[in-house]
């Protein structure tokens, strides 16, 4: 059970959790999509038990499997890089003889021996 089923189970929507709570409706929804953890005073901790009608272990464990759902691959999904462009640095042409033009400081130099 994650953070959104425990919310569900207690027949609460989002704006609700968070008005009763006293937190923002955008931390519920990082609770559930795993983004952050809950973190709150005890006052709160224990309103958080009543409102969501579970256990210390049920809450931990909900808040847990969210976060542990953020961080795995959904199955299907394609990889950020394809295997064969990993480690592959873009190639850049150079040029080979530089032009220099006869009154530049460089070429000069170069004439003198430096």
């Amino acid at each position: 059970m994650d953070m959104q089923v425990l919310r569900e189970r207690a027949g609460l929507s989002r704006a609700e959790v968070a008005f009763r709570l006293a937190i923002s409706e955008t931390s519920v929804r990082n609770w559930e999509a795993g983004r952050t953890e809950p973190t709150m005073t005890p006052k709160k901790y224990l309103d958080a038990l009543r409102l969501f009608k579970c256990t210390p272990e049920e809450l931990a464990t909900a808040s847990e499997k969210s976060i542990n759902q953020r961080h795995k691959r959904k199955p299907g999904r394609p990889r950020r890089f394809p295997e064969n462009q990993v480690n592959q640095t873009p190639q850049i042409n150079q040029v080979s003889q530089v032009n220099q033009v006869p009154d530049s400081p460089n070429f000069h130099l170069k004439e003198a021996g430096y």
